[in-house]
């Protein structure tokens, strides 16, 4: 089975317990992520906005109070009906189910694209085939935001390289079970090479507070 799939494998099991175990039900780091939260908030204000890997639609409800629309997708069925629970209240917010490679069924036209989390499970092999699809449903022109872990975020089991170049590592769940899904942390050189063609007005940044950097640009007209 491919890292690809074991990504989504992993991601639908621990659906039932991600808010939880993501620190999303933790009233003292709520009050913490205010700040990012903030940011978010600003960065997409008035936006039409395309969502990758929304998950449970966590930041998606942050970016929702501010943007003119969101269409948050994750290829996960389980996620997406948390989601939609969720954000059943926001009717300027629609979820869908859809694949992050293709896009298939996601129309264009969106002023802005956001992603947390999900970089990082990008195997270096897909990177150019997962930023093609998308920014073929944004504007030119259009923000994109992906925020991701520094390798200080936490202590993972078993990380190590596999034979393509990608970090990989193991996952244990609440109930044992074991999955191993890749999870690189692409460095601002990296990251500034990959966009160098298709992007402008490349930010990156590093919140060593937050365990977390981020990377911003415009698609290239």
């Amino acid at each position: 089975m491919s890292l690809n799939d074991d990504v989504a494998r992993y991601y639908s099991a621990r659906a039932p317990e991600y808010d939880l175990t993501a620190g999303y039900a933790d009233p003292a780091a709520e009050k913490l992520r205010a700040s990012i939260k903030a940011r978010y908030q600003e960065a997409f204000r008035d936006h039409d906005v395309l969502e990758v890997a929304c998950g449970t639609g966590y930041w998606t409800e942050v970016v929702a109070s501010t943007a003119k629309s969101v269409l948050a997708i994750d290829v996960n069925p389980s996620m997406i009906e948390l989601a939609r629970k969720r954000l059943s209240g926001i009717k300027s917010v629609h979820c869908q189910v859809a694949d992050a490679y293709s896009l298939d069924g996601i129309p264009g036209g969106f002023s802005a694209a956001f992603a947390v989390w999900w970089w990082s499970h990008i195997p270096r092999s897909r990177i150019a085939e997962f930023l093609a699809a998308l920014h073929s449903r944004l504007l030119p022109g259009a923000f994109v935001l992906f925020v991701d872990q520094l390798p200080t975020a936490y202590k993972a089991q078993n990380r190590y390289l596999d034979s393509s170049g990608d970090l990989v590592e193991q996952r244990i769940l609440e109930d044992g079970r074991s999955f191993t899904v890749v999870k690189n942390f692409p460095t601002e050189q990296e990251l500034r090479r990959v966009l160098g063609e298709i992007a402008e007005d490349v930010c990156y940044k590093e919140h060593p507070d937050e365990h977390s950097w981020n990377v911003s640009y415009s698609v290239k007209e």
